[in-house]
């Protein structure tokens, strides 16, 4: 049971489920109503969506075993409780799992692709496994590129059921062209929620985890401009991202969406807010420690605004 629970552990399984419930509720609870609407079918069965999910899963779960496998040296300075490769996973399984996970989730992405005619899609798939190598070896100790390559990731993981879904993207006439200029539209901005809100949160553990970074080397934002200036960049995404859901409310209030405006203002904008504030009386790893879980939290109750489409088409 150790083993087991240190595994989970090791590819961050509630991360896992984030995904799993981000892609599920953009293709069941956006896509598919939105298409019902329009008497449009999706490209993908039920069987199929689950496995573009499980490859989009395994590959994450790759990207944090190959992680921690690099990160062992700063763990030890930053999380030392939590190292689980060398203490109870050794190295060469770690490499394996990595491995056949890698391969398993790239496999499904030409598979699923070929399946719906176009097997290039897998490139995406391969995309996601690539950047998360480079990231895990290089780019985390880069000034700025670890951080872009994360909250691209996070974006990618709405972006990729589109991509999965021909229909949005070929074969655009004046029967579906609404539904799919509505949907790319709706794509994109919780996408663009998603960069910007792990671009936020990556600076707050950049800022939690400085101590370890620098002994190492590495080249974060605290490390070069400092914590006050890592802080200020926080700040401008964090109004940047409230501005964005402020410009969404405003789209939706002649629709009367009112519960939905209510919901990201109380579960979103203010928590960002409280973050905001927070951040400016933190000082200690913990501290912004806290402040990391309470945007993993915002996070999480901004994919489940997708929720409210149904009752909406």
């Amino acid at each position: 049971m150790k083993l087991i629970g240190s595994f989970l552990k090791l590819v961050r399984y509630p991360n896992l489920i984030y995904i799993f419930l981000t892609q599920y509720l953009i293709q069941y609870c956006v896509i598919i109503p939105v298409f019902h609407q329009y008497d449009i079918s999706a490209t993908l069965t039920n069987g199929w969506f689950f496995l573009l999910s499980l490859s989009t899963i395994l590959i994450a779960a790759a990207g944090y075993i190959i992680n921690d496998y690099f990160d062992i040296n700063i763990d030890q300075v930053n999380k030392p409780a939590r190292i689980i490769i060398d203490r109870v996973i050794s190295r060469r399984w770690a490499i394996l799992w990595h491995t056949a996970f890698n391969v398993i989730g790239v496999a499904l992405g030409f598979l699923i692709g070929w399946e719906i005619g176009n097997p290039l899609l897998g490139v995406t798939q391969l995309f996601c496994s690539g950047l998360l190598w480079f990231y895990s070896t290089s780019y985390k100790r880069q000034l700025l590129i670890g951080n872009i390559s994360v909250s691209l990731l996070t974006a990618l993981t709405v972006l990729v059921v589109g991509f999965f879904e021909p229909q949005l993207y070929s074969k655009i006439n004046a029967i579906n062209a609404p539904a799919v200029y509505h949907l790319l539209r709706i794509i994109l901005l919780y996408a663009l929620f998603a960069f910007l809100i792990s671009m936020i949160r990556e600076v707050v553990k950049d800022l939690e985890d400085i101590k370890g970074d620098a002994r190492l080397g590495c080249r974060t934002l605290p490390i070069v401009y400092g914590v006050n200036a890592s802080k200020d960049v926080s700040y401008v995404l964090s109004w940047i991202l409230i501005g964005l859901i402020v410009f969404v409310q405003i789209i939706i209030f002649p629709h009367r969406w009112y519960f939905t405006i209510i919901y990201l203002l109380i579960l979103v904008q203010l928590p960002l807010i409280a973050v905001i504030r927070k951040l400016k009386k933190a000082v200690s790893p913990i501290d912004f420690h806290h402040i990391s879980s309470l945007i993993k939290l915002i996070m999480l109750t901004g994919i489940l605004s997708m929720v409210f489409f149904i009752f909406y088409f």
